[in-house]
């Protein structure tokens, strides 16, 4: 008799057992996202409308040299600016335009400091050019460096507004000249200006651009954009004007 107690209670023994562990079987599933990230890219381009098969520096007279900056359309947005280098023998660092043998002019109209004075408008122009579209124009050297034994004096100038993806930047630099007081002694076989030598072959002037890019994402301004790019490359970049 007591063996069929026992039997009778081992039994019931399972099958609470039984019960408790069914509770235990939830409905239930798993699920896995892997997130992909990309990186985004700068990738500009330098564009200038400049023939240098025609290019001869005559006093007075005008060389085109249409300078613009262009994104790819598979770039991020980005701040944008460029350098120019002029041999120093022929530039006032001092920003004495006057004393300059060779001038470096930039679109009135696309310059931030004249965009509003219609003197500097094109033709049919009749309204101010955006200021997202204009350049911050510094006449100050920012560096000079020296390329092929010539010093060089260098500066900045910077787009104000940002590039989107496949847009282009209006124009910066627009034209080169020789100054009108500029000479040539045919006795001695050298340039003067004002009567005074020069000290400077200009069968061999070079003008040197280079343009920047840096992603616009985290900067608030051109400016800060420019600051971070040069803290970043441990060099400042070359331009003039």
């Amino acid at each position: 008799m007591k063996k069929k107690v026992l039997a009778l209670a081992l039994v019931v023994i399972l099958a609470i057992t039984a019960v408790a562990g069914a509770t235990l079987a939830y409905f239930s599933d798993t699920d896995e996202k892997t997130n992909v990230f990309f990186s985004g890219k700068v990738d500009i381009t330098l564009n200038e409308v400049f023939d240098e098969e025609t290019a001869q520096l005559i006093p007075g007279v005008d060389i085109q040299k249409d300078v613009t900056i262009s994104l790819s359309q598979d770039s991020i947005e980005s701040y944008v600016w460029y350098t120019f280098a002029i041999p120093a023998a022929l530039d006032d660092p001092n920003g004495d335009a006057s004393m300059n043998i060779i001038h470096v002019n930039h679109a009135g109209r696309n310059w931030l400091g004249y965009q509003n004075n219609q003197k500097y408008w094109a033709d049919g122009q009749t309204e101010a050019t955006a200021e997202e579209d204009c350049w911050i124009i510094d006449n100050k050297v920012i560096e000079q460096i020296t390329i092929d034994g010539i010093l060089y004096n260098v500066y900045v100038v910077k787009y104000n507004g940002t590039l989107k993806p496949g847009e282009e930047t209006t124009i910066g630099m627009t034209k080169v000249y020789c100054d009108t007081k500029v000479d040539f002694d045919n006795e001695k076989g050298v340039y003067t200006m004002n009567g005074k030598e020069i000290g400077f072959d200009l069968n061999e002037v070079k003008i040197i651009v280079t343009a920047y890019g840096i992603q616009a994402a985290t900067f608030d301004s051109v400016e800060e954009a420019y600051a971070a790019y040069n803290t970043q490359a441990d060099s400042i970049p070359v331009d003039i004007d």
